[in-house]
C-alpha cells in the first residue's frame, strides 16, 4: 500500500519580507507543505506567490468587517487542521487572537516563532492580545526567539512558561547582504540610487514611526550637515506613520533640505542601499536584534544604535557600532563612523546556513520531521 504523505501547516504573513528565507529553510523536508497567509486583507501578487514554489499557498477572501474576518479565519483554520492533520504546525508571530485557541489544542505539534511585539509589554503584548498569546505559548511544544534577551522577556511576560522549551534561533542573513562593491561600482550605484556621488552616506533604516525617533535623527543630522554637499541622509518611508511624517515636515520643512533623501525601499533592494552607506542609524528605547542591524553588519556598515542590552550580543562600541544613550551623542557618532574603519566581528547569529541546520535539528528532535 502506498504511504500517504504527511503535511506541514505554516501560518505566516507572506507580505512580510522576513518570511521567505525563513520558510524556505523547510523546502527540502519530504512533506506536503501548506502556508496559510494571514487574514489581513492583503492579497499576494504573482511575484510573491512564485517565491513559494513547492508550497501550497492558501489565502483568505477579502472581508471588510474585522469581526467577520476573524470568524472566517477561525473556522477556516479549524477546517485545515481537521483536513490536513498536520504533523508539524509552524506559527510565525504569536499574537493571533482567536486562532490561538485552535492552535493551542494542537499544541504538541506547534512551534511558535516569536517577534518582539508578541512578548514585549512596551509594544503589543497587553490586553486581549497578551491573553491569547499566552494561551498559545503555554500549549506550544517549542517557542523560538532571536536572542537570550527575548527569552528573558518571554519569561517575564509569561512566567508560567517552561523555559526549557524556548530555543534561540536568529535565522541568519541572506547571502546578498555579504556582497561587496568596489569603488567604481559604488560610485555608479550612488549615482543610480541617489542621483549624486555623495562621499558620505548615512541611512536611517527603520520605518518612519515615532518609536524610531526619525525627527530627532534628522534634526541632529541637519545641525551638522545641512549645507554639506558631500553628505546625505537616506530616510526610509516604507510603512510610515503619515501624521508623524507631516508633523516632522511642518517642523523641519523637508523640501528645503536637498541632502535628506526619502525613499520607499523594498526589502529586496535593501542590500543595494547598504552597499553605498557609511553607517545606518537604528534607534529605539526597546529593541530586539532587528534584521536590518544584522544585515548591516554583514554588509560591513557601521551601526549607530541605542545602547541597550540586546544589542550587546552582536554590537561592539567603536568596533562595528557606535552605541548611544542620548541624542546629544549622535553628532559624535556620525563623526566616528566617517573617521574610523569598520571592524568585523564574527557571529553565528549572522550565518543563515548554521541557523538552518540548528532549526532542522530542533524540528527533528521535537517533532520527528
Amino acid at each position: 500500500m502506498k504511504k500517504v504523505r504527511e503535511n506541514i501547516l505554516i501560518l505566516a504573513d507572506l507580505s512580510s519580507p522576513l518570511m521567505k528565507p525563513r520558510i524556505m529553510m523547510l523546502k527540502d523536508l519530504p512533506y506536503d507543505k501548506y502556508i496559510l497567509h494571514n487574514a489581513n486583507n492583503i492579497r499576494l501578487d504573482e511575484a510573491t506567490l512564485s517565491d513559494y514554489t513547492g508550497f501550497n499557498v492558501l489565502q483568505h477572501p477579502r472581508i471588510i468587517s474585522l469581526r467577520m474576518r476573524y470568524l472566517y479565519s477561525f473556522f477556516y483554520t479549524l477546517f485545515l487542521l481537521l483536513r490536513l492533520k498536520p504533523k508539524l504546525i509552524v506559527v510565525h508571530w504569536a499574537s493571533r487572537l482567536y486562532q490561538n485557541l485552535l492552535l493551542a489544542l494542537w499544541g504538541k505539534r506547534v512551534i511558535v516563532h516569536t517577534m518582539g511585539g508578541d512578548i514585549n509589554k512596551e509594544e503589543d503584548c497587553y490586553g486581549k492580545k497578551k491573553f491569547f498569546t499566552g494561551i498559545l505559548l503555554k500549549n506550544a511544544r517549542i517557542i523560538t526567539g532571536k536572542t537570550y534577551v527575548m527569552k528573558e522577556i518571554s519569561m517575564s511576560s509569561f512566567p508560567f512558561l517552561n523555559q526549557d522549551k524556548i530555543k534561540i534561533l536568529s535565522w541568519g542573513v541572506e547571502d546578498r547582504f555579504f556582497e561587496k562593491l568596489d569603488s567604481s561600482q559604488k560610485k555608479s550605484e550612488k549615482m543610480r540610487l541617489l542621483g549624486k556621488n555623495y562621499q558620505n552616506v548615512f541611512f536611517s533604516i527603520r520605518t518612519f514611526k515615532r518609536i524610531h525617533f526619525q525627527k530627532e535623527i534628522i534634526k541632529v543630522f541637519l545641525e551638522n550637515y545641512k549645507n554639506d554637499n558631500d553628505t546625505c541622509l537616506i530616510v526610509s518611508l516604507l510603512a510610515q506613520e503619515k501624521k508623524y511624517y507631516d508633523e516632522c515636515d511642518r517642523e523641519i520643512n523637508f523640501k528645503e533640505n536637498s541632502n535628506i533623501i526619502f525613499v520607499e525601499i523594498n526589502h529586496k533592494d535593501m542590500h543595494k542601499y547598504l552597499q553605498i552607506s557609511n553607517a545606518i542609524i537604528s534607534l529605539k528605547l526597546f529593541d530586539g536584534i532587528s534584521q536590518s542591524i544584522m544585515e548591516a553588519l554583514c554588509a560591513e556598515v557601521f551601526v549607530i544604535a541605542s545602547d541597550i542590552k540586546n544589542h550587546a550580543m552582536i554590537l561592539s562600541h567603536q568596533k562595528n557600532a557606535y552605541l548611544i544613550n542620548d541624542f546629544s551623542e549622535l553628532r559624535e557618532a556620525f563623526l566616528y563612523c566617517l573617521m574610523h574603519k569598520f571592524k568585523k566581528i564574527e557571529s553565528p547569529m549572522l550565518n543563515a546556513n548554521s541557523q538552518k541546520q540548528y532549526y532542522l535539528q530542533i524540528l527533528k528532535e521535537n517533532f520527528d520531521v
